[in-house]
């Protein structure tokens, strides 16, 4: 039997190898297209270029040190290489992902990387802890496999393997240590900047949003659904701890702490059109000093120099911080996120609902904040209807979407929740957490986590044929209503899908099901209504809400108001620079900025007002930050001249026109 099952493996492994694409030689990086949409933040795929290589090794900056494992295969695409053991497809997806995130690479680090126009950035990505260990060995390198991905600096590579089931998780793992990656590759070493900014802008810049059907990835999401939340965890470590922005300077992500923390700063000082511009003169000053021996003090140095005072900046990032709040806490396993939507695992432990909550009251007015769920909104979901907050009777929505699990288990909203404050989800299958830093590693870590949450009223549709409500920490009873036939139907017509709208109205509940029939000419309905007391009541309008799922993989669209502004696909789809205001302008501020601080008190008020008129306009609309590009173009000659008439040194003369000439350049 067991010589039958040789020789059965055997042959299907041979039809695998068959059925797989020849490998080609790896061509030139130039001769593959890497055709990204860079919109600000967002990065829409229109085509990109992989090619498999299989055993062939290309050329990358590991040089030699990157070896062939078995069961592995090399695929290339524009700036990557590729070593994995994922089936092609998987291969294809991650590469198109980073081609994605390489612009954004190139902003954060300010330029590309010398030799990347016949080098590539080698990255391996196995299957599973037993295959990492086979490629590192074969590279001559260990590990001790403390979390998900590592990039060692001798070796010039990223190495990752799925250590939580999570895709969001696989996809952050390879963004957070390609960020490594190509700082390692740009600098020769993660050790000439100080740990909160290297951790930091890799979290930062992996923190994302990824939209399947467009192919559309957002990058820098502070406020976003998904584990691991670095704005829940940092939020709640600095209710629970008070610590200063000076203190994670010197601290932040070198011992093991908080990784939310350092995210925090990194956001504070790259979300603010002036701080942004400033902490583009730190990077920069940085990379050009490169100290290994230092680099803490010369950074805390040129911090104070550009931003004031640490007490000044410590004042300014309580404040910062002070005014946010992270609309989601993930509070059991297990959700995805895709666009507007949140995909339920659906089975936690002992029966428990996987849970979300959203930190948005009914009773709390909407207000606008740009930081807030910041990624590209889709378009409210038709079949829910019309929501409000902060009205005398709020009402909340969400669509579901049962198509993955048709009939099966149930989804919807939770209200009333009390929340915990930012601790880790519960169960048996923990998030992603803090990556820690030994001797020139980088780890993701998981940590165990802890119950969260003392319950809410929960509103479900149940396996598409009934409404379940009960909520036995607000003492409501449980109650199942039957669904009319025409409703259920309606449900598997379109597709499993269903709205929800909840009105908290003066008596209790008013609850509304639709689903539509693409044959009917509208929607079908049906409402039921829960009474509440007064104090059920009040404790549903003021604490926040949850999404809901238990024995499926369903999806939940929340509908609410928010007070978020829509990007428009056309918008999204219009080249514009990588920063977050998608600014034109944003060359040629950064050059006045330069200018001014290599000038000092030299530095002449024509350059000084025609900096500040850039920098208001940098956050407004694209009609004034036009108009702040054409006075620069008009203005511009004046202060060359005036800079050359300052009476400042000539080198600093010098070096400040040549600022002004690369922002020439760059255009």
């Amino acid at each position: 039997m067991r010589r039958w099952q040789g020789i059965l493996a055997a042959a299907a492994a041979a039809m695998a190898a068959a059925a797989r694409p020849a490998a080609a030689e790896a061509p030139p990086p130039d001769r593959l297209a890497a055709d990204i949409i860079v919109s600000g933040r967002t990065s829409t795929a229109v085509k990109v270029d992989v090619v498999r290589t299989g055993s062939e090794i290309p050329a990358t900056f590991a040089g030699d040190r990157v070896k062939n494992t078995p069961g592995f295969s090399w695929y290339v695409s524009r700036h990557w290489a590729l070593k994995t053991d994922y089936p092609e497809e998987k291969a294809r997806f991650y590469l198109t992902l980073l081609e994605q995130a390489y612009p954004h690479y190139v902003e954060l680090f300010g330029r590309e990387i010398a030799g990347i126009g016949r080098m590539r950035l080698a990255v391996c990505y196995a299957s599973s802890t037993k295959r990492l260990k086979e490629a590192l060995a074969g590279d001559g390198a260990t590990w001790d496999f403390k979390g998900g991905g590592i990039t060692l600096e001798q070796w010039k590579c990223a190495y990752q393997y799925p250590s939580g089931s999570l895709d969001y998780h696989q996809r952050y793992i390879l963004l957070h240590e390609c960020t490594h990656l190509y700082q390692l590759c740009l600098l020769g070493s993660s050790y000439t900047v100080p740990m909160w900014f290297t951790e930091g802008a890799a979290d930062g810049l992996a923190s994302h949003v990824y939209e399947s059907a467009p192919r559309r990835l957002t990058l820098w999401v502070l406020d976003k659904a998904t584990t691991r939340n670095h704005l829940d965890s940092g939020l709640a470590a600095l209710r629970q701890s008070a610590l200063t922005a000076e203190k994670i300077h010197d601290v932040g992500g070198a011992d093991g702490s908080e990784r939310g923390l350092p995210f925090l700063l990194v956001n504070f000082l790259a979300t603010d059109p002036d701080r942004a511009q400033k902490f583009r003169l730190w990077r920069d000053e940085m990379f050009r000093r490169n100290l290994k021996d230092g680099c803490l003090a010369e950074s805390s140095r040129l911090m104070t120099a550009l931003f004031g005072p640490w007490r000044r900046i410590d004042e300014e990032f309580q404040a910062w911080a002070g005014a946010l709040r992270s609309t989601f806490h993930y509070a059991e396993w297990g959700w995805e996120q895709d666009g507007d939507t949140l995909w339920s695992y659906g089975f936690a432990e002992n029966g428990r609902l996987s849970e979300t909550d959203v930190n948005l009251p009914p009773r709390e007015p909407p207000q606008y904040h740009p930081l807030r769920m910041d990624w590209p909104r889709g378009q409210p979901p038709p079949l829910v209807g019309p929501v409000a907050r902060g009205t005398a009777e709020p009402a909340v929505g969400c669509l579901l979407d049962f198509s993955r699990d048709p009939g099966r288990g149930r989804a919807g909203l939770g209200l009333g929740v009390i929340a915990d404050d930012g601790a880790p989800p519960r169960g048996s299958k923990p998030p992603p957490d803090s990556p820690k830093t030994t001797s020139g590693v980088r780890v993701i870590t998981i940590r165990p986590g802890k119950a969260s949450g003392n319950g809410y009223l929960a509103v479900l549709v149940q396996e598409g044929r009934e409404l379940l409500m009960e909520g036995q920490a607000l003492g409501v009873d449980r109650r199942t209503v039957a669904l009319p036939q025409t409703l259920r139907d309606a449900i598997v017509a379109g597709g499993h899908k269903a709205g929800l709208t909840v009105h908290i109205a003066a008596a209790g509940l008013e609850i509304v099901l639709r689903a539509k029939d693409p044959k009917a000419p509208a929607p079908a309905e049906f409402r039921t209504a829960l009474a509440l007391t007064a104090e059920q009541r009040e404790r549903v309008l003021s604490r926040p809400m949850a999404v809901l799922s238990r024995d499926g993989r369903h999806g939940v669209t929340p509908a609410v108001d928010d007070a978020r502004r829509p990007e428009p696909d056309s918008l999204l789809l219009a080249p514009a620079p990588p920063n977050r205001w998608r600014n034109p302008g944003d060359a040629q501020l950064s050059a006045l900025y330069r200018a001014a601080w290599l000038l000092g008190e030299k530095a002449p008020p024509s350059l000084a007002a025609l900096r500040e008129r850039m920098l208001a306009a940098a956050d407004k609309a694209p009609e004034e930050q036009k108009a702040a590009v054409a006075e620069f173009q008009e203005r511009i000659a004046q202060v060359r001249q005036d800079i050359e008439r300052s009476g400042a040194p000539a080198e600093a003369a010098a070096k400040a026109l040549a600022a002004l000439d690369q922002d020439a350049a760059s255009k």
